[in-house]
Formats: structure tokens, C-alpha cells, sequence
């Protein structure tokens, strides 16, 4: 009797070969860090005009100062400052080389990422859209919403950067004001409430894509001298900032940290010192 042969399957033009199991992996395919772990800062510090806010925000070490304000980065307690580098975007297109850069030729490059401030970005991005459509008597929601929009993405773009201090600013307005712009001028606003000067669009991702919230303030105080047998009282600027202002204003913070504190030159970097270690 011959031997019996297997028979073979015949296949199909292009029938694919089996495929073999991946092979398992070694360790663990996800890695994360335990809740709580801060490895950078990112806060928005607003308050009327003349009220450090600037001084404040560039108050670390190694900063890129994004600088929309008109002669924002000409503050005095800058000026001198080696390790600022300030760049003057005027244009959607030169903001996109900006964050491409932040995230490819210039990765890890800067310590502190300083936008000052979101209230003239917005401005920059959509005032003449929003003002031609009012002249025009044309719905002005349309150029409103795209502004928006682009200074969203802007605000998540430099959040995401990793090991990268960010900093927003902003001016300030009060609650339920009569103006058409409604931006305050008192330096010592918080008695009242107040709240931040940018849309409700773009409040919507920036209060919540940052760990504090700081109002600046001025206040005058008078220190009481000795001289020559005489006592007279000195006049002293006091500037700060407060991320606890109760129902007054939106100022908090999720990280455990002094209510207030004097605005002083380096700050945000004792500030970074205390809460990552530097």
C-alpha cells in the first residue's frame, strides 16, 4: 500500500501570511507618577495697571517674556535683566514659529514661559475683525469666537510644555460695570469684586489649565522714624499679590502655598524653590 500524502491547501494571490503573536513586553507598557507630583508651575497673575504684575510674572530665572502689552518689557525692574530674552509677536503666524520652536529647536531652552498679557493677545488676535464687524453693523459673535478660539489653543499649546514654568497675566475689571470696557484703573481694587479682563471663552480654559490665580495690588503704608528725638512717618509703596481673596475675586490656588505674599524680585523663583524644589 503507498503512503498516504497530506494534502495541501492551495491559496488564494495574495492570501496573507500567518501573523506571529507579539512578542510580550518585558516591563510595564504604561508609566505615570504618583498624584500630587508638581514638576512645574502655571498661574495667571492679573491686577490693574501699574501693580508689578509684569515684575511679578518675570520674577524667575531664565525667562522667555512673550510681551503683547504696548512697552510692557521696558518695566523698570527689568531692564538690565540678562536672562530675559523678550520676544514682540504681532501676528498669528509669528506666534505659531514661537510655539514651534518651544516645542522642537528651542525645547528646555527656558525655565519660565512669560505671556503678557492675555488681555492684549486677544486684542491683537481679534480687534480689527471685531471693530469692522460693529462698523459695519454686522454680528461681531463671528470674529469674537475666532479670536477665542486662537487664544485657547494658544494658552493649551504652552501649558503642555513639559518642565516649563508658565506664566499668564492679565488686567483687571470690575464685576457688573457700567463701562463698555470695564477695566479698572484703581491700583488697590479687592475690596470689590473684580474679576479677570478677558472673555468668558477664553476664562473658560485659563482658569482651569493654571494652578493659581493671583490679584496684584498697591498700597501705600507709613513706617514711624526716630530722629534726633523726633518721630515722622515715611511713606512706603507696598506691592503684592493675593491668591486668596475670598468671594471678592476668582485669585486660589490647588497648591498648598501663603495666602499673599510681597511682590518682590525673585518671588515666582522662591515660589518654585518651595513647591518643586527649584
Amino acid at each position: 500500500m503507498g503512503k498516504i500524502e497530506r494534502p495541501t491547501v492551495r491559496k488564494r494571490a495574495g492570501t496573507p501570511e500567518p501573523t506571529k503573536a507579539p512578542p510580550k513586553p518585558k516591563g510595564p507598557a504604561i508609566n505615570g507618577s504618583e498624584p500630587g507630583e508638581i514638576t512645574s508651575i502655571t498661574g495667571v497673575l492679573f491686577g490693574p495697571p501699574k501693580t508689578a504684575k509684569t515684575t511679578l510674572a518675570c520674577s524667575g530665572k531664565n525667562v522667555l517674556l512673550m510681551s503683547f502689552d504696548p512697552q510692557g518689557d521696558s518695566t523698570e525692574t527689568l531692564r538690565g535683566r540678562k536672562d530675559i530674552t523678550v520676544v514682540k509677536p504681532r501676528s498669528q503666524a509669528e506666534i505659531d514659529s514661537l510655539i514651534t520652536a518651544l516645542y522642537t529647536t528651542d525645547r528646555g531652552r527656558f525655565d519660565w514661559i512669560v505671556l503678557d498679557s492675555v488681555t492684549f493677545l486677544f486684542l491683537l488676535l481679534g480687534g480689527k475683525d471685531i471693530t469692522d464687524a460693529w462698523r459695519e453693523n454686522k454680528d461681531v459673535r463671528r470674529p469674537y469666537g475666532k479670536a477665542g478660539a486662537a487664544v485657547q489653543q494658544i494658552i493649551h499649546d504652552l501649558v503642555l510644555l513639559e518642565d516649563t514654568n508658565v506664566i499668564f497675566t492679565a488686567h483687571l475689571e470690575k464685576e457688573d460695570t457700567d463701562d463698555d470696557d470695564g477695566v479698572a484703573m484703581e491700583t488697590d481694587l479687592g475690596e470689590n469684586e473684580v474679576k479677570v479682563a478677558v472673555t468668558p471663552m477664553v476664562w473658560r480654559i485659563l482658569s482651569g489649565a493654571v494652578s493659581f490665580i493671583g490679584r496684584t495690588y498697591k498700597e501705600n503704608t507709613y513706617d514711624k522714624v526716630t530722629e534726633n528725638g523726633k518721630t515722622k512717618r515715611n511713606k512706603r509703596t507696598r506691592y503684592a499679590v493675593s491668591f486668596n481673596d475670598g468671594e471678592r475675586s476668582p485669585a486660589g490656588s490647588r497648591l498648598t502655598m501663603a495666602g499673599e505674599y510681597e511682590i518682590e524680585l525673585d518671588t515666582l523663583d522662591r515660589l518654585a524653590t518651595e513647591l518643586i524644589g527649584g
